[in-house]
């Protein structure tokens, strides 16, 4: 059996006003079309439902039995269709987005106050996760956007490059000033600069701590180390970037990481200088379903995150 809500409501319109004429006017369809459609639910049925005469229209026993059931399956599909609406509603009034920590604490509250003024009626729900993290909830429609370096393309994801940022070299202050107002100086580093930034050749004797090897950023640094003859040297490895930072604030080395951190290294005392010849650069992407539904939203608040971040190199 395969009724329809048009159907299903046809019958009952019949059943209520006991008149083909005054059924159809209330439809907005011709009697002769709903003669027609009550034929083919009582084909359906196998059972005639009405008794009709050229003066009454009447119920038959099988058409009584109907009624009820007829009334509650149209009152359930009624029921889910405005459901599912006001469900549809309030995911286009929420935006969820992933990025990485840095990402997500130093990038995306200017993004989401910016997109606030034009956007008020949206809510942007922002959870801070790792790359993987991100990749899979993209994956499986738990989140509807991502934001970080995603190099490597990935099954079930569509990415979008955003804007290029550069390769530079992290490294503590020459000077700070400690709690007991002393100055303490660090030893400068060993590269040499050009009119562009310093150059990985000179590069020799910097001290340097990492992201895990596993890490794509990383791995794209190593590659370019591995050319000056520095590719499989031992060094300290953190998983955040935020504790890179502050590891370099330490003193525990310089590091090589994308130019977005520039917002996150203004919080410490920390130099960044771009690194040439040559100039390194890599793509930081928006990232949703392939396939999926993208948000309306979603273009605006991209836009947000790329002035944010234009604001802060």
């Amino acid at each position: 059996m395969n009724l329809s809500q048009r159907q299903i409501r046809a019958f009952l319109a019949i059943a209520r006003l006991q008149s083909f004429t005054r059924a159809a006017e209330q439809l907005h369809i011709t009697q002769a079309g709903l003669s027609s459609m009550l034929r083919d639910v009582e084909a359906q049925l196998d059972c005639r439902l009405f008794d009709r005469t050229t003066r009454a229209v009447s119920l038959t026993p099988a058409g009584r039995a109907f009624v009820p059931v007829a009334t509650r399956v149209l009152a359930e599909l009624d029921g889910a269709a405005a459901a599912l609406g006001r469900l549809s509603e309030s995911r286009q009034q929420t935006l969820s987005v992933g990025a990485t920590p840095l990402v997500a604490s130093c990038l995306l509250p200017a993004a989401c106050e910016a997109f606030a003024r034009t956007h008020p009626g949206v809510m942007v729900e922002v959870h801070d996760l790792d790359r993987a993290q991100i990749q899979d909830r993209v994956q499986e429609a738990q989140i509807d956007v991502g934001y970080g370096v995603f190099l490597q393309a990935a099954s079930g994801i569509r990415r979008q490059p955003l804007l290029k940022t550069d390769l530079v070299l992290v490294s503590r202050k020459a000077t700070r000033v400690t709690k007991t107002a002393k100055a303490t100086r660090t030893p400068k580093a060993a590269a040499s600069r050009t009119p562009r930034g310093v150059a990985w050749r000179d590069l020799d004797g910097v001290a340097l701590v990492c992201l895990p090897i596993d890490n794509p950023i990383q791995q794209l640094v190593d590659s370019h180390l591995t050319a000056i003859g520095r590719g499989n040297e031992p060094r300290r490895a953190f998983n955040h970037l935020h504790t890179v930072l502050a590891m370099v604030e330490a003193g525990a080395g310089s590091a090589i990481l994308p130019s977005f951190v520039a917002a996150a290294a203004s919080r410490y005392a920390l130099n960044l200088v771009p690194l040439a010849d040559p100039l390194v650069s890599l793509e930081f992407f928006e990232i949703t379903k392939k396939g999926g539904e993208v948000m309306p939203a979603t273009q605006a608040f991209s836009q947000c995150v790329v002035a944010a971040m234009a604001q802060r190199a």
